[in-house]
């Protein structure tokens, strides 16, 4: 399940649930789950709707080598990542006697691998949060903003923010029903 299908599906619950609460409570259990169930329903067919979307967009994305050439760089600084998150393993491993060393593997000689290595993964990861960046903007310029998400001004929000604001919602309409 894509991640808009699952937080919308969500979201529908959740309105069907406040429905339940704005009667008071008296709705009766068949009422109570046909009223969940259209929210999730819903929920579901807007979640459905904006995943397909998402999943067009990246398919036409990847026909541009720009966005192909980012990508790449990015998959690369990931690999490259985990190889050093590996071998940082390895040494700690013949630190503290997991894993058998070289005659001429040290204590010394080690811990100072290790920090090399530390900075290194440290260096990786800052590289990668800017390719990151960088192919979201390139992912922006080529897409376009004709997508659900963007029309609603939803892409610019982070998950905390989309997740506060259906908070909000749930208690307004729960303060409402009182």
């Amino acid at each position: 399940m894509g991640f808009w299908k699952a937080l919308c599906t969500c979201v529908g619950c959740v309105a069907g649930g406040a429905c339940i609460i704005l009667s008071g409570g008296t709705a009766t259990p068949l009422v109570a789950g046909a009223l969940v169930g259209a929210g999730g329903l819903g929920g579901y067919l807007v979640g459905n709707a904006a995943d397909k979307e998402d999943a067009e967009r990246e398919k036409m994305l990847l026909q541009d080598q720009r966005y192909r050439d980012a990508m790449g760089e990015v998959n690369q600084q990931i690999d490259a990542n985990n190889q050093i998150k590996k071998q940082i393993t390895d040494i700690e491993g013949k630190l503290n006697g997991t894993i058998p060393r070289q005659p001429n593997e040290t204590d010394e000689h080690l811990k100072t691998q290790l920090a090399i290595l530390t900075g290194n993964l440290r260096n990786g990861e800052g590289r990668l949060d800017g390719l990151k960046n960088e192919l979201d903007k390139l992912r922006k310029e080529l897409g376009g903003g004709s997508s659900l998400m963007s029309l609603l001004g939803l892409d610019k929000l982070s998950f905390t923010d989309k997740v506060m604001i259906i908070a909000a919602i749930v208690l307004v309409i729960w303060l409402l029903k009182g």
